[in-house]
């Protein structure tokens, strides 16, 4: 009987782990998102005309050695996040921006804050 308990506490103690890595991750993407939209903005990425290139706006995915030897990065993922949902627009040359309908709506909601 005691291994019985002991089979269902290791189940249930893997199973606490494995939700609170996933709430981890959600809250970092969460913070990720916000850092993006924010170098959007202070890239003056705001509008088809202003597109910067991955590299200009500072996105651009670690190499394998700072995969290695640096914290991972979620502004990668929160990145392929916005572009899914169409709140970043890519252009046929490959360049990102955020439209002025968006950027105007993220500041209407309080996602992005009016810089001073």
């Amino acid at each position: 009987m005691t291994s019985v308990y002991t089979i269902i506490f290791l189940l249930l103690t893997t199973l606490a782990f494995i939700g609170i890595a996933l709430f981890i991750s959600a809250q970092m993407t969460k913070r990720a998102i916000s850092r993006v939209l924010n170098i959007f903005r202070k890239n003056d990425a705001i509008e088809i005309h202003q597109a910067k290139t991955i590299e200009e706006l500072g996105l651009q995915p670690p190499n394998l050695m700072q995969r290695f030897t640096q914290a991972r990065d979620y502004k990668q993922n929160a990145l392929k996040i916005l572009i899914k949902a169409e709140i970043i627009r890519v252009t046929e040359g490959g360049k990102l921006f955020l439209p002025q309908e968006k950027y105007n709506e993220l500041l209407a909601k309080g996602i992005l804050k009016q810089e001073k």
